[in-house]
């Protein structure tokens, strides 16, 4: 009866644990832009340094229809940074781990 009554009491604090925990756990609040110019900072990224296509190809795969994006290709830094109107978003190449968007400012 106790290993119940103990059992019970730890599965409690721990689902207290989560709740509590995962209320903090939000996502930022992101504008169109930030959006935008984040998803073509990565896929420019992943097309330049994991699929290895040239310059010219990725900037254009990497441009968003309708919006003239500047994407700025870094192949020392192994970075990709988009920019669109005031948003500007940067893409890393990391081995073993692709390319990864920095977090929203």
């Amino acid at each position: 009866m106790m290993r119940t009554t103990r059992f019970v009491a730890c599965a409690a604090l721990l689902t207290f644990a989560m709740v509590v925990s995962s209320d903090r756990a939000r996502a930022k609040e992101a504008n169109t832009f930030q959006v935008l110019t984040g998803f073509s900072s990565k896929e420019t990224c992943s097309c330049v340094f994991v699929v290895e296509q040239t310059d010219e190809y990725c900037t254009a795969f990497g441009q968003a229809e309708g919006y003239d994006v500047r994407i700025a290709i870094d192949r020392t830094a192994k970075t990709v940074t988009s920019s669109f109107g005031t948003a500007t978003r940067t893409a890393r190449m990391k081995d073993g781990e692709g390319c990864n968007t920095d977090p929203l400012p």
